[in-house]
């Protein structure tokens, strides 16, 4: 049965609660209306942890804008 839980405090609790959640997920012990929640709880996550990131390219790009140092590459995921 998946657990309620508050608002992961930073991105490394958000993206290990998102790893539990799919691994419940995967599991198919959960009953549907579990699933449901879960996966929902899941997309919240997810995209909290995209904003998280997100905000550290822009820091990390200010970071080095003010110190001269250029960025080589976009911070974009590799294609598999």
């Amino acid at each position: 049965m998946p657990s309620k839980k508050k608002k992961p405090e930073n991105f490394e609790s958000a993206l290990a609660r998102l790893e539990e959640i799919t691994a419940d997920l995967e599991s198919g012990d959960s009953s549907l209306e579990e699933s449901i929640e879960l996966y929902s709880e899941g997309l919240t996550l997810a995209k909290e942890c995209h904003k998280k990131l997100a905000a550290a390219e822009n820091k990390i790009k200010l970071i080095a804008k003010k110190n001269d140092v250029e960025v080589e590459e976009d911070f974009e995921p590799e294609e598999a």
